[in-house]
């Protein structure tokens, strides 16, 4: 007598074999761990422990294969549901449609069920992307595209399958937006190299994100994957339109919206034939670290840089893309042994400047090297990231708070910015020190216009409780500065 709910219908009709399983776990002994009850309910039909079996045939089918052979494309619920995670994750703000995460989750289950759907039948349409200007470093501003919070799921989705399909070719020397990669790492190599090569040749691209051709970037997609879902999806992301301030539909035919989840891989991929695999092919002498589009290229002497440099111009041309002729330039190298005049001796890359700075080598001895450093222009940012959180006039809270509140931010800068030169960040924590002295004259009497004694009153706090601000840590407590400006 066989287990489960037989149907004794005619020869050649399915039978049906169920095992209920719970809504919160998989079925305890068949290899599966635990699922929370949200999951279980996303993932539906695709549950473990529920097969379909053919009569006359020994081998059961997982429903899950089943009902997703009705389907144009072989997209599961999981995929979806693991993209969820992963934008619930990241955060981010709301698109046109207005929804933010926390609206989305409350009705998880069909707003999932919803994008599976859609998009395993082949009939996703991505909605509008929201233009978003903001400023940029270099002045002027850059127009973000922002998607909905479901068309960020979608979009994971492919991102996902992207990545794990192209991460094996990208170039070794590419490191924006790729995993175990970091833009540290890119200026780390850069400073490497520099040490090695006399020249460098320092060049931005003009609107890369919003001047790539479709028809190239999608040659070089079919170049990878015949997946059909892939490239329907994609090509419909590319030429999703935007929408303004004022409500207009703004029509592209160019480019892929900066703020889109997929938007960094089709940007590697884009930059990995147009300047990477050409770089390989036709300038191997030239040594060059990648960062999305903003790159660095090394050469041996400036007659071999002014070539290189021809080269590279010629190449972007051909494919659409233009280099800023007063962001582009070719910079030597100058340090103790590298003595000559030119008129650039620094370059800034990652937001990090390289010029010749004072340093000191394991032994002592003093020297000038071409070293790495916070920008000028990421010294403002932050300074006036700590002038805008008033710390002066926030007498009732304490040292402890601010430290709470404040702390991640700085550490994050900290953690970035001193790998190479802390030196630099005097100015920005400096500043914080200042308004720290600023907030104890306010909050107590007896440091009221006494900028010696709040001076002194820092200094003791700094002695006492060094671990409230990283720079306290690492410059006051171990002796090397004697205490607060």
């Amino acid at each position: 007598m066989e287990r489960g709910n037989l149907s004794d219908n005619a020869k050649g009709k399915r039978r049906v074999v169920t095992n209920i399983t719970s809504a919160n776990t998989d079925v305890p002994g068949r290899g599966g761990a635990a699922r929370s009850s949200v999951e279980a309910l996303v993932m539906g039909v695709e549950r473990r422990g529920c097969v379909v079996q053919e009569e006359g045939n020994d081998q059961p089918r997982k429903r899950d294969e089943s009902v997703s052979s009705t389907k144009s494309f072989a997209i599961t619920k999981r995929q979806v549901f693991t993209a969820w995670k992963q934008v619930k994750a990241n955060r981010g703000s709301a698109g046109i449609d207005e929804e933010s995460i926390a609206e989305f989750e409350k009705n998880l289950v069909r707003n999932l069920y919803r994008i599976w759907n859609r998009m395993a039948s082949g009939s996703y349409f991505p909605p509008p992307v929201k233009a978003v200007e903001i400023p940029k470093r270099s002045g002027g501003a850059r127009t973000l595209g922002i998607p909905t919070v479901s068309d960020r799921v979608a979009q994971t989705v492919v991102k996902g399958y992207l990545e794990a399909l192209l991460e094996p070719v990208f170039d070794p020397d590419s490191y924006g937006y790729r995993p175990e990669r970091s833009a540290k790492d890119a200026v780390a190599v850069t400073r490497r190299r520099c040490w090695q090569e006399d020249w460098v040749i320092e060049f931005d691209i003009k609107g890369a994100f919003d001047n790539l051709d479709h028809g190239l970037l999608m040659k070089a997609l079919r170049k990878h994957t015949q997946e059909k879902w892939v490239l329907l999806y994609v090509e419909r992301w590319l030429k999703a339109p935007m929408v303004g301030d004022s409500g207009e539909l703004i029509a592209r035919m160019r480019g892929t919206p900066q703020g889109g989840v997929v938007s960094p891989v089709l940007m590697n991929l884009f930059m990995h034939y147009a300047f990477d695999r050409w770089m390989r092919q036709n300038v191997a002498s030239a040594m060059f670290a990648r960062y999305a589009d903003d790159a660095v290229v090394h050469c041996k002497t400036l007659i071999h840089a002014q070539r290189v440099m021809r080269l590279i111009t010629d190449r972007f041309s051909a494919v659409g893309l233009e280099l800023h002729p007063e962001k582009t330039r070719i910079v030597y190298c100058k340090d103790r042994t590298r003595t000559k005049e030119y008129p650039h001796v620094q370059f800034t890359f990652l937001g990090f400047t390289f010029r010749p700075r004072h340093t000191v080598s394991r032994q002592g001895q003093h020297f000038t090297g071409f070293l790495p450093g916070a920008s000028r222009a990421a010294q403002t940012r932050m300074r006036q990231r700590i002038r805008g959180w008033h710390l002066p006039r926030q007498s009732p809270a304490t040292l402890y708070e601010f430290s709470k509140e404040y702390g991640p931010t700085l550490n994050g800068w900290w953690r970035y910015y001193s790998s190479f030169y802390p030196k630099a960040l005097g100015p920005v924590y400096k500043q914080l020190d200042l308004a720290l002295m600023r907030w104890a004259r306010g909050k107590y009497k007896r440091l009221s216009r006494h900028k010696e004694r709040s001076r002194e009153w820092l200094n003791q706090v700094i002695r006492r409780e060094p671990h409230l601000f990283v720079h306290w840590r690492h410059w006051y407590a171990n002796g090397r500065a004697t205490g607060a400006v």
